[in-house]
């Protein structure tokens, strides 16, 4: 997966869809929309990546796909898929709080 700034969609089996917008670069990722902050780091084989992030509320008056959390670690797993990557993955302690993300490449980041 390459280095760059993607635009996100991502939906939950529990509530809603959400989009924003998170940086690749190296092994860390940042981002955020309306609502939230992501923050974490990202491994890589080449063909697949894991990552895990911290999700902050920063927006009081909206909730995340999940609910009225202030503050929660994701984990999930990916792969590019030409135009951008897909990936699924949980919230940390909560399998059945799933997510799936789809990202979009918008420009490279140095």
């Amino acid at each position: 997966m390459k280095d760059g700034i993607y635009h996100v969609r991502f939906s939950s089996n529990m509530q809603g869809m959400g989009e924003g917008i998170a940086v690749f670069h190296g092994s860390s990722v940042n981002g955020g929309d309306t609502g939230y902050t992501y923050s974490g780091r990202k491994e890589s084989d080449g063909e697949h990546f894991r990552a895990t992030l911290t999700i902050k509320r920063w927006n009081a008056s909206l909730q995340s796909i999940f609910g009225a959390l202030d503050q929660f670690q994701l984990q999930f797993h990916g792969q590019p898929d030409g135009v951008g990557f897909r990936a699924e993955g949980s919230i940390v302690g909560q399998p059945q709080a799933k997510i799936t993300v789809q990202g979009r490449f918008l420009v490279s980041v140095s």
